[in-house]
């Protein structure tokens, strides 16, 4: 919460002065198959599921995706992450 506090940009990398600026790649298709659970990665696809099943995935599991997402195969935006974090998690706060 401290860092956010004075940072009206916290949520997003664009003019976020603790960000790094990665040029992400923007791949719609590669984020739906992730978000869906069908990337052909039977560890990340299970949690996936889980997770859009059940609402909740262990804090390893949101490791393993996020990883996945941003550093992994596809390095997509975590901020695309973010959003489907948001609309799947029963237990979302972005600020934690």
């Amino acid at each position: 919460y401290t860092a956010a506090t004075n940072n009206p940009c916290f949520d997003k990398m664009e003019s976020n002065p603790i960000c790094v600026q990665i040029p992400w790649d923007r791949n719609p298709e590669a984020l739906a198959k992730w978000a869906e659970g069908r990337t052909g990665f039977p560890w990340i696809d299970a949690i996936m599921t889980q997770l859009r099943q059940e609402g909740w995935i262990h804090h390893l599991a949101r490791h393993a995706v996020a990883c996945f997402l941003t550093r992994g195969d596809l390095w997509i935006s975590w901020e695309e992450g973010m959003k489907v974090f948001e609309e799947l998690l029963l237990d979302a706060d972005w600020s934690v």
